[in-house]
């Protein structure tokens, strides 16, 4: 069934209608262009993550970790350490930061060492998923250091993470 309405203000096809004001006309709608993403990691991709954006490192006399954290896997590429961590929670904001105490030390076998403190603050989350994480962190400040320390422009630094030595990786500069 068809159903119309016929009036008197309807216009006839042979009667010259008003134009209708340019305020009052639909103007098609602008084009959004998404934001520009930088490439996720392999393990940020395989979990459907955003990129990691890359953090400085602090430097504090005595950091504390705070709340639990695994390091999954760790890699140094240039100045730049990206931990693929993991923790529980999924419910609210979490905060990280990576923080040295600002010495060197040397391993058992004589190498030289830097203690970092993987910082984690899950903002009282107390679900209970697995988050998977990568964290990216400016490591220059090490070089720097090394640098002013009078320990020369190279060397490779044995990167500890939270006292625990499964948990390391080496940063060649």
């Amino acid at each position: 069934m068809l159903l119309g309405c016929a009036g008197s203000n309807a216009a006839r096809k042979d009667e010259a209608q008003e134009p209708v004001p340019a305020a009052e006309q639909e103007a098609p709608p602008t084009p959004v262009t998404p934001p520009e993403k930088k490439a996720p990691s392999p393990a940020a991709e395989a979990e459907g993550q955003e990129p990691a954006i890359v953090m400085p490192l602090e430097v504090t006399e005595t950091p504390a970790p705070r709340d639990p954290l695994f390091i999954e896997s760790q890699s140094v590429k240039g100045n730049v350490l990206t931990l693929h961590v993991r923790h529980g929670g999924g419910c609210k904001e979490h905060r990280y930061g990576l923080a040295w105490d600002g010495r060197f030390t040397k391993t058992a076998a004589g190498e030289p060492r830097a203690e970092l403190t993987l910082i984690h603050d899950s903002n009282s989350d107390r679900c209970k998923a697995l988050v998977y994480k990568d964290l990216a962190f400016d490591l220059s400040t090490l070089k720097q250091e090394w640098s002013e320390k009078g320990h020369g422009d190279h060397a490779t630094l044995h990167l500890d993470f939270n006292g625990v030595p499964e948990q390391s990786a080496s940063f060649k500069f």
